[in-house]
């Protein structure tokens, strides 16, 4: 212990002695300036990465509730009366939302838009938070009124809806099923839209809602619906609920959490997040082989001092480690100032955002995760010993003045 901390002390006074102003100083200074930078753009690009998957968890949780209920088999099923009132009653369970889905053909004037119509229960809005959205028009907040639905901005835009009085009807379309009929193939609905909502997400940007009785109807799906929306009161533990769901609903049902419904969305973040923290990690080795520099600088510059160290009994093990110390210090200090860097700049995008997401000057979101810190001191400073300990076991010693390199 004593020798690792004489090798410690002395690795410390080469890098900051007085005397040592000249090459070797600037050359160290640059060294820790990249390890600092990369270690910045670490801190950023993954607290950037995160505030992003964060923004899109906060819109399909404006839309996708924590699990949904889907048929095992087949695009819809019939629920028993009694089900639903027992899935409704399960402790857990703040709303359960019956869903009938369906694509229809949106007709309005000359313009024709194929959408997505989705029925649902009266509490649904209060339900999913979509109250929270901004509205044109007027909000259902105690449901829909018969013949009324309500269209996302995006869709009303490609429709070239008209707002104030126009002799323009909305009319939806959904093929019949069953048998085909050539002379009347569709049916039709001629709703009044109560409002419009707008949505980031422009997987919905196509939406039109209505009620769920009407739906069916428009779709001929009956009694049946697509799907369960359901939503945790979080009384109780989230997998202890998500069991209790599945034994309610039994086999028939199939259960999606909210990251299984956009599986596709949330792999894409995970596998750019770790490509960057691949790249950036490459970028990271190749500025630490300025500490192999360093050391050979230093090793040359402090030749005098290894043969007056070997005199006094110091074996050349120990001198080696003493080298491999002052890679150990330029890296932590380099992380040091480079984690320092990162989290200021993500601290003052958070509270001020400088850096815009869009022409609307939305704030680019960001989120520490302390669990990234940790990763990328980890992932820093083991790049830093590798690249110090090799340089170091390369150094050969003799018992004269001349230090000799290996390749």
């Amino acid at each position: 212990m004593a020798r690792l901390i004489f090798s410690f002390r002395i690795a410390w006074r080469y890098l900051w002695s007085k005397q040592n102003k000249n090459v070797v100083h600037i050359i160290t200074w640059i060294c820790i300036s990249a390890i600092a930078v990369v270690t910045a753009a670490l801190v950023i690009l993954l607290s950037a990465f995160n505030g992003l998957e964060g923004k899109i968890t906060d819109v399909f949780a404006t839309l996708s509730p924590p699990i949904v209920a889907e048929p095992a088999k087949g695009k819809r099923i019939e629920l028993n009366p009694m089900a639903f009132q027992r899935l409704q009653n399960l402790p857990g369970t703040s709303y359960a939302i019956r869903i009938c889905e369906e694509n229809a053909l949106a007709t309005y004037g000359k313009q024709q838009r194929v959408c997505r119509v989705r029925g649902v229960d009266s509490a649904y809005f209060i339900a999913s938070g979509m109250l929270n959205l901004d509205w044109q028009g007027e909000a259902p907040k105690m449901g829909l009124e018969a013949g009324q639905v309500v269209m996302a901005e995006g869709l009303a835009y490609l429709l070239e809806f008209e707002s104030g009085h126009s002799l323009k009807t909305l009319q939806l379309h959904c093929p019949k099923s069953g048998g085909i009929d050539l002379l009347n193939p569709f049916r039709e609905m001629n709703p009044g839209i109560s409002g419009f909502f707008y949505l980031q997400d422009e997987l919905n940007s196509a939406l039109v809602i209505g009620r769920l009785d009407e739906i069916q109807e428009l779709s001929s799906a009956g009694n049946r619906i697509t799907m369960l929306y359901l939503y945790s009161d979080q009384t109780v533990p989230f997998k202890t609920w998500k069991l209790n769901v599945q034994s309610a609903l039994g086999p028939a049902w199939k259960l999606k959490t909210r990251e299984e419904q956009h599986a596709a969305v949330y792999q894409i973040l995970k596998s750019e997040k770790m490509a960057v923290l691949i790249i950036i990690g490459f970028i990271l080795l190749i500025a630490s082989f300025n500490l192999a520099s360093v050391q050979t600088l230093l090793a040359v510059e402090k030749r005098k001092d290894v043969t007056l160290l070997w005199a006094l009994g110091i074996h050349f093990g120990q001198v080696r480690q003493l080298f491999a110390w002052v890679g150990t210090w330029i890296t932590l200090i380099g992380s040091g100032i480079g984690l320092f860097l990162g989290l200021l700049v993500v601290l003052a995008q958070k509270n001020w955002g400088f850096f815009p997401m869009n022409e609307l000057g939305e704030p680019f979101p960001v989120k520490i995760l302390w669990l990234d810190i940790l990763l990328i001191i980890g992932l820093v400073i083991l790049i830093g010993l590798l690249v110090s300990s090799w340089r170091a076991a390369t150094l050969r010693f003799s018992s004269g003045t001349s230090i000799q390199y290996l390749k």
